[in-house]
């Protein structure tokens, strides 16, 4: 689709797709209030969400829903008056900060997009390490220069040159209150790790048992040691396998809709892996049964 005239080159339209999600639209759009313009996509909302934001005064445009946000980005956008899009999504929020900077970056011309740290909330609670708290988004940019890709979980890409990375800081975060409750968490992973799979099928991605074995190491190496998880404590710990717990729900659909079937190959792997890890296993089981002991000849307990 062409992109209509664009009257205002330095204005900013925050474009949001949103379906039933008026319990948390609120403070997302009471952050934006300094933009120039506010789209919102109502995908047959059955709550308040169209009615809270026209209150907040969105242009809202009505469609038939789609599982996964990807392919609405720029059905969304397209609607825009103005050069520069900020994608958000309802259980999001613009800090101060970052509506500051935001606009200071949208008088330039020669930045095409911008990379925000998102700050994902989960649980009731923020992560410390960088490494989940500060996690990089491109949010904002010229709806002439960038498009918006259809495969799930998926940013655009911009020549580095044309790119502006905000710095790693609280004051200029995207909060994003992303899984308030286990439901949630576990609705989230269903609906994008099915469409994530399908879009990995329509691909011609081929499912085996060392790919899921090195994408599922790979996310727990990242998302428990090196973002040390054990420092935010339980929360830290639960967070940690909600998001492995996301690239298992992938890997499990991409396998069932692959065919589902056992492979010799694929067996021997599993095979072997299991017989690896029963060594770290059992040694963990002997370290904590002798913590117990010595907690017990304890003095004073």
């Amino acid at each position: 689709m062409t992109a209509p005239p664009v009257p205002n080159t330095t204005g900013i339209s925050a474009c949001i797709v949103c379906r039933n999600e008026a319990d948390r639209l609120g403070p997302c759009l009471e952050s934006i209030g300094w933009v120039d313009e506010i789209l919102f996509m109502d995908l047959e909302s059955t709550d308040a969400s169209a009615a809270l934001a026209r209150e907040h005064g969105a242009v809202v445009i009505r469609r038939e829903p789609l599982p996964i946000v990807e392919p609405l980005r720029n059905a969304i956008a397209a609607h825009a008056r103005n050069a520069w899009i900020l994608a958000l999504d309802p259980d999001e929020r613009v800090t101060p900060g970052l509506a500051a900077a935001l606009r200071e970056i949208a008088a330039r011309d020669d930045v095409d997009a911008v990379v925000i740290p998102r700050m994902n909330i989960d649980l009731g609670h923020a992560p410390s390490s960088p490494v989940q708290r500060y996690e990089g988004q491109l949010r904002m940019y010229r709806r002439d220069r960038v498009t918006w890709p259809l495969f799930p979980n998926t940013l655009p890409k911009v020549p580095p040159e044309r790119l502006v990375t905000l710095p790693k800081r609280d004051d200029v975060v995207l909060v994003h209150d992303r899984n308030r409750n286990l439901p949630e968490a576990l609705e989230r992973a269903i609906r994008y790790g099915t469409a994530e799979a399908q879009a990995m099928v329509d691909a011609g991605q081929t499912f085996s048992a060392s790919a899921m074995a090195r994408v599922m190491l790979r996310a727990i190496d990242r998302q428990v040691f090196e973002a040390k998880a054990w420092r935010d404590g339980v929360p830290g710990l639960l967070r940690a396998a909600i998001l492995v717990n996301y690239k298992l729900s992938v890997w499990t659909s991409f396998w069932q809709l692959s065919g589902g079937r056992r492979d010799p190959a694929d067996d021997r792997l599993v095979n072997h892996a299991g017989r690896l890890l029963q060594i770290p296993w059992r040694l963990g089981r002997v370290v904590l049964t002798l913590h117990a002991l010595v907690k017990r000849r304890s003095p004073g307990r």
